[in-house]
């Protein structure tokens, strides 16, 4: 029995975590993306929120929360950002619930002196918590021959019910702007690279294994209101891949010196799993999304189609303004 739950212990761990916890906007959760993307803003500080609830329709939802704060400090310098993540996921029937306080920084390296072409590398460490609840759990040994038992003993010599390990995470990217709202950005990113004991009965043989992931994001001016939104990613790790790709379009509704509006929806495809479909809005220093995964793998069968809702939030303190024309009419007194 025990090398059984052994057995699926390990793959409840592989599998809530065959990628580790991430977002299906994960271009709006940059410190998750890759630490290379710390400082990767047109502002002085960024903060990001994001939370998502999945699979309700299959087993006790699962829900993912994350914050995360970076920017540039006085007392760094001008090149140098930081920025930190507190992420809460719980999954399943178990509550298989994971902890995680990441701190890290980047390094911005200017190609050209027009800053037309960037370079950013990033190192990002912290402790992660994995915790099990066995209450909800039921064993062969709590059944008495007729019917299920919780008061009987479930009969295993459980070596821990959570681990703390350490993370180890890098990042690389090239950013290209020759002009304003023309940006595009590719990187690389590498995730667990200490390949951290994972195991809830001290087998130094499981571990955490390495995930590499390589994305493309852009935000380009198509024309005076229009900009569109591509972005792309390929991850990695053990035996599991994911492909996300997909695009949206923001509409400019006002573009001011002092006032920005606009909106913005799309559409993603992770290929093999789901549909992602989003749509959101941005008013001043603010940005809003929300998306909705439509599940189209053989799960759907019991997910009936339904995955989850995505939402994040972004705030932009000392956003610099990209478009210094303000437009304004002359008092004719004046003139």
């Amino acid at each position: 029995m025990k090398k059984l739950l052994l057995i699926a212990l390990l793959g409840v761990t592989l599998q809530g975590k065959g990628q580790d916890v991430h977002f299906s906007q994960f271009f709006f959760s940059p410190q998750l993306l890759s630490p290379a993307e710390i400082g990767n803003f047109n502002a002085r500080y960024r903060l990001n929120a994001n939370q998502k609830t999945q699979w309700r329709e299959v087993s006790r939802p699962y829900s993912s929360f994350a914050l995360m704060g970076d920017g540039s400090f006085d007392f760094l310098p001008e090149n140098v950002a930081v920025g930190a993540v507190i992420m809460n996921d719980n999954a399943g029937d178990s509550r298989f619930n994971t902890f995680s306080f990441l701190i890290g920084g980047s390094y911005r390296y200017d190609i050209q002196d027009d800053d037309s072409h960037q370079l950013r590398g990033g190192l990002q460490t912290g402790i992660t918590q994995i915790k099990l609840n066995y209450d909800d759990l039921e064993f062969n040994n709590q059944y008495n021959g007729v019917v299920f038992d919780p008061n009987l003993s479930n009969g295993e010599d459980f070596a821990r019910n959570a681990r703390w390990f350490l993370n180890l995470n890098f990042g690389l990217s090239y950013q290209y702007a020759p002009e304003p709202r023309k940006t595009a950005t590719v990187g690389f990113a590498g995730h667990n690279a200490n390949s951290p004991r994972q195991s809830f009965f001290n087998d130094t043989g499981i571990q955490l294994p390495f995930r590499s992931s390589v994305y493309a994001t852009a935000d380009w001016k198509i024309n005076e209101e229009i900009d569109a939104l591509p972005s792309f990613r390929w991850m990695d790790q053990a035996t599991f891949t994911e492909v996300i790709f997909g695009t949206s379009a923001r509409y400019r509704l006002i573009d001011e010196r002092n006032l920005y509006r606009a909106i913005f929806a799309g559409y993603y495809g992770r290929f093999g799993d789901s549909g992602i479909a989003m749509i959101g809005g941005e008013i001043d220093a603010w940005r809003v999304a929300v998306s909705y995964d439509i599940n189209v793998s053989d799960l759907e069968r019991s997910s009936r189609n339904q995955g989850g809702f995505e939402f994040s939030l972004q705030y932009l303190f000392g956003r610099r303004v990209e478009n210094n024309a303000f437009r304004h009419k002359y008092c004719p007194v004046f003139l």
